[in-house]
């Protein structure tokens, strides 16, 4: 693939389901990953750096998992996780 590629970028954002934590790298068409249980976002690192030059490519950290945020009492169900996704 291409040699000019953009860096990872560690970002986060404010949502009804907390502060979400979550990597972003390229341009173009998003091409989201989402990781499974006891991982995180970086677990998509190598293929954020080799697709990033044709897709703009989101990794995230769902709900109680990496870097996002959550509150002791928050519901971290897997449908709470698609609603975070959504």
């Amino acid at each position: 693939m291409g040699g000019n590629k953009l860096s990872a970028i560690a970002r986060t954002v404010q949502t009804a389901s907390g502060r979400i934590s979550y990597t972003e790298q390229g341009t173009g068409p998003v091409a989201l990953f989402v990781h499974g249980v006891l991982l995180n976002g970086h677990l998509w690192r190598h293929q954020l750096a080799d697709l990033s030059d044709i897709r703009r490519c989101l990794a995230v950290d769902l709900l109680a998992h990496g870097d996002t945020e959550i509150t002791p009492d928050q519901d971290v169900s897997v449908t709470a996780n698609a609603r975070m996704l959504t």
